[in-house]
């Protein structure tokens, strides 16, 4: 049995296939070909077997109306998830139509995919036996997952529907649990962005904090967002065994110690490079800022750890994995202790002074990073 590590390994691998073949397809057969029959395989299914997977399956409401999908994969001979394809890049809303009238017309069917080899919409009857639900209560995206931008969530969504995991008879409310899971976390997020009024009131009201006049709500709502962001910080950060104070302005760190052992390379002993503590902090706040980057991201939030840097005079290399082709960031410390950061992608050096503004950036480049080692 595969374990959940291995299918993450061969799902990643999968991905970066996609995305170097997909150019070359043209047409609907060629991704079934090419990337549908490897997906089939992947999740343990064998496309070569008409017993286990059966293409131009038909489920028929009578001998005029007949209801097709590209395969379906069947357990005793009977339906039980059913694909329908389309070729890359031509979209799929248009075509659920197809997989609804298959789905509902095939008691045994538990299971609906729809797909065109890159992103993959999942579908079950969560509110009505046997009616295809509208929304998918999962979705799976190859390019996505290529550039490590997957939820542990969603891989463990996925890896449930393996054929050593896939229960046909507790699909549906595990799609449910889904569903709800993904409204609390969208629900979540939003009021982790810009808290409401309601979400602020029920948080006083929870902590016994009465009459609180209307004006006094905005104060209120800006004690809300720093709770929320200290406590994030502060739970997700344990994993990397380092300091949560993430510095509100890190262009001045002065005199702040390292919150953990760093590792530090070795210069030759003649170089006369002293690594200081306001250059090790600079270093500390970038990792805790890529583990803010990297919430609900396990592929990169794991990356940090080989995040390192190599002292020289007058700067400090901040890299992933290697110097040279893992460049992230330059740390220039000044003669007064001020601390200057410069992004490096290439050719292009940019300095910034405010790494919370340079987040997406720094994400981008330390997402592209780790796939240049994939």
């Amino acid at each position: 049995m595969t374990t959940i590590e291995d299918f993450r390994t061969n799902l990643v691998s999968y991905a970066e296939r996609v995305q170097r073949v997909r150019e070359h397809i043209k047409n609907e057969e060629a991704t079934k070909v090419a990337l549908i029959l490897p997906f089939i395989a992947l999740l343990g299914y064998d496309d070569r077997d008409p017993t286990e997977v059966s293409a131009e399956h038909a489920a028929d409401f009578s001998d005029k109306y007949k209801n097709r999908v590209d395969y379906a994969i069947l357990k005793e001979m009977n339906p039980i998830i059913a694909i329908e394809c389309k070729s890359v890049g031509n979209g799929k809303k248009d075509d659920r139509g197809q997989l609804k009238s298959y789905f509902n017309a095939s008691k045994s069917v538990k299971l609906g995919i729809l797909t065109d080899g890159i992103v993959y919409d999942f579908f079950v009857d969560s509110e009505e036996p046997n009616m295809m639900d509208d929304d998918p209560f999962l979705i799976i995206d190859f390019e996505k997952i290529s550039k490590a931008q997957v939820s542990d969530t969603a891989i463990e969504g996925l890896y449930a529907l393996t054929k050593s995991k896939f229960d046909p008879d507790t699909i549906a409310e595990n799609a449910r649990r889904s569903l709800t899971h993904r409204a609390f976390f969208d629900y979540l997020s939003k009021q982790f962005t810009e808290p409401s009024i309601d979400f602020t009131r029920f948080l006083l009201k929870e902590n016994d904090i009465k009459h609180i006049r209307s004006h006094a709500l905005e104060g209120y709502r800006s004690i809300t967002k720093a709770a929320f962001n200290d406590v994030f910080t502060s739970n997700v950060l344990k994993k990397l065994d380092i300091s949560p104070s993430l510095p509100k302005q890190p262009a001045r760190i002065e005199n702040t110690p390292a919150s953990t052992p760093i590792e530090l390379p070795a210069p030759p002993p003649t170089t006369g490079i002293v690594t200081s503590e306001a250059e090790i902090a600079a270093f500390e706040s970038i990792r805790r800022h890529l583990a803010f980057l990297s919430a609900g991201n396990s592929l990169t939030f794991d990356a940090i750890s080989d995040v390192k840097f190599r002292d020289y005079q007058g700067k400090m290399v901040v890299f992933y994995r290697q110097e040279r082709k893992g460049r992230l960031i330059d740390i220039i410390e000044a003669r007064d202790g001020t601390i200057k950061f410069i992004i490096v992608d290439g050719d292009d050096f940019t300095p910034v002074s405010d790494l919370v503004q340079s987040g997406e950036r720094l994400r981008a480049l330390f997402e592209k990073r780790i796939g240049e080692f994939a």
